[in-house]
């Protein structure tokens, strides 16, 4: 098994003794048992971690909250762009012109 040594502040060392305390748990397993679970907890998300950066509703507009409106607008620019490729008339392809000795 191995051994590691770690520096707490005071404030950090104080909230793991009452922890330990409150628990009834030493501190190695107190320590153990935040790690396992930091291990299992999920990735966050993009949208999670702009979230908690307060990113989201973070930018308005006269009409809301673009970060909300971003996948309806995305989405109504990709229906007009397919429209407009729609309504183009194809260009004829020319053939190769022919080869000279």
């Amino acid at each position: 098994m191995r051994t590691i040594s770690i520096r707490l502040d005071e404030r950090t060392d104080t909230l793991l003794a009452a922890y330990c305390e409150r628990h009834g748990v030493t501190q190695t397993g107190a320590l153990k048992a935040a790690i396992e679970q930091l291990a299992r907890a999920p990735a966050p998300s993009p949208a999670d971690l702009a979230e908690q950066m307060g990113l989201i509703g973070a930018f308005r507009s006269a009409e809301g909250d673009l970060a909300a409106q971003h996948s309806a607008r995305i989405k109504e620019r990709l229906r007009a762009k397919g429209h407009s490729e729609s309504m183009a008339v194809p260009t004829p392809r020319r053939s190769p012109a022919p080869k000279t000795r």
